[in-house]
């Protein structure tokens, strides 16, 4: 199943993109500071996190099907060690403020896969991936030919640990980036 998603994804994304005018399909790329929680925080240190994906109206009310990709660094207390989150989500999107001028807030929500990589100068490496989800708020600003936009998000993995428990990957993030529609 897991081998399947992101065959899925792409299947889901390649029919948006034959049913949605290509005036209204976005592409976004964005950066920020990743903020372990949970058990992640007993290990991971404050980290980094970049994103990118492509977005599809769905109808005219302001809500728009995502795809996305991130990839993510958490050092760790032991020197050497670090944790390297990597996603595909799906989701939905829903902007506040459709008309195209001013300030647009948004809420979003998504699910889908995390790898969890694990990588160490004195320890073996170690990779597991988990179904993941999470959302957030934030907001888009106008900058002539493309939207400047700023978010904070919360996302969550758990994992089996081997020991009959489980552990999570969970962070928060603050993260700014750019959005450019595609078409007129």
């Amino acid at each position: 199943m897991k081998k399947l998603a992101p065959a899925v994804l792409l299947a889901i994304l390649g029919l948006l993109a034959n049913s949605s005018p290509a005036a209204a399909q976005f592409v976004y790329l964005g950066a920020g500071p990743s903020f372990p929680m949970s058990d992640y925080a007993d290990y991971a240190k404050t980290g980094y996190l970049v994103v990118g994906g492509v977005g599809f109206p769905i109808g005219d009310a302001g809500l728009n099907a995502v795809v996305e990709g991130s990839w993510g660094q958490n050092s760790h207390d032991t020197d050497g060690d670090k944790t390297n989150p990597l996603s595909v989500l799906g989701g939905l999107e829903y902007d506040f403020n459709t008309s195209g001028e001013g300030v647009n807030p948004y809420v979003f929500g998504q699910a889908g896969l995390m790898w969890h990589r694990y990588s160490s100068d004195t320890f073996p490496s170690d990779s597991e991936s988990a179904f993941a989800y999470g959302g957030g708020a934030g907001v888009a600003i106008p900058l002539g030919g493309v939207n400047g936009w700023v978010e904070g998000r919360l996302m969550n993995a758990s994992y089996d640990d081997g020991a009959g428990g489980s552990s999570a990957t969970m962070f928060a993030a603050i993260l700014a980036g750019i959005s450019i529609n595609l078409g007129s």
